[in-house]
């Protein structure tokens, strides 16, 4: 179901909607070549838009202004499919508008997409069932919003938070909403605090420069997008050993090609981790916040946590 605020008039009224993080299971950096993702919303944080009566939250408020003097002063307004009503985000701006959240961020659960999406909701000019006919032009648009904070966006992000649903990208770029309960795929699932920030825009940046490289492009299309299609294919179909078999090969490319995106201190926990068969993962850009980790069993990854002393935040 798609999120909208219901206006009653009053622009300085406390907005209760809430926007959901989000866990790109699968599809980080391949996302910007042909690669399938697979998004969830992670209801475990969350953020809404509210009003700052006791001026506490002028950091926040402040960061949204930024954002509205980008959209009024680039030429990203002009290319968005459905407007944002600027002269309504700089009354509310002017009332305190702040985004109420507690999602963690540079931690790679969407805390920029949350935002983007609660702001879209409430500002954006256009119709319920306009949206609904166009997810494509939806997520064109979160791409060029979310753009502002990262320096380049899929969008897929933001449109997880404001469907609220799991979303399917396929290998032509069709999104496809889907009835996915992680809780009946007869996985454990769980997330691994760094204890550090990672910032998405500079990894991107080192991607990008790398996958300029003919050498790495041929590798990253050869190996990496096949293997991340395969884990999202035999999750959904429900094979766990062709899931595991190809989560391994994942993470085997992650740890050759992708150190600078796992924290220092964890290469050789993703490394050992396997051979206990507990696979661990980047969840988005990496750099730090959260690594995903999966298990046959909970108790396979409660053994795993309570042996090398790593606390877990569990998923399913």
């Amino acid at each position: 179901m798609l999120h909208f605020v219901r206006n009653d008039g009053d622009n300085k009224t406390t907005l209760t909607e809430l926007f959901n993080s989000k866990l790109l299971l699968f599809g980080e950096y391949g996302l910007m070549a042909d690669a399938m993702a697979l998004s969830v919303p992670f209801p475990k944080f969350q953020g809404s838009l509210d009003f700052d009566k006791d001026h506490s939250h002028s950091e926040s408020t402040s960061e949204i202004r930024k954002f509205y003097k980008h959209l009024k002063n680039s030429n990203s307004f002009q290319q968005l499919h459905f407007p944002f009503n600027l002269e309504r985000l700089e009354h509310d701006l002017n009332h305190g508008l702040y985004f109420n959240s507690n999602i963690p961020q540079q931690y790679g659960v969407g805390s920029s997409g949350a935002l983007v999406a609660a702001l879209f909701s409430r500002y954006t000019v256009c119709s319920a069932s306009e949206i609904k006919r166009t997810p494509e032009l939806l997520k064109s648009d979160f791409a060029l919003l979310e753009a502002y904070f990262h320096g380049k966006s899929s969008g897929i992000d933001p449109l997880i938070s404001y469907l609220n649903l799991p979303l399917l990208l396929d290998s032509q770029k069709k999104i496809q909403t889907l009835q996915l309960d992680l809780s009946q795929t007869g996985l454990s699932i769980a997330l691994i605090d760094t204890k550090t920030t990672g910032a998405t825009g500079p990894l991107v940046e080192h991607f990008i420069d790398r996958f300029n490289s003919p050498e790495f492009k041929r590798t990253f299309e050869r190996q990496f997008i096949p293997t991340n299609n395969d884990c999202i294919k035999a999750l959904l179909n429900g094979n766990k050993s062709e899931f595991f078999l190809s989560l391994k090969q994942l993470i085997l490319f992650q740890l050759q090609h992708f150190q600078r995106m796992i924290p220092i201190d964890y290469h050789s926990v993703l490394s050992a981790a396997l051979k206990k068969k507990v696979y661990i993962k980047l969840l988005g850009s990496g750099g730090g916040g959260f690594l995903l980790a999966f298990a046959e069993s909970e108790q396979q990854l409660i053994a795993w946590s309570d042996k090398e002393g790593i606390p877990l935040m569990h998923v399913v």
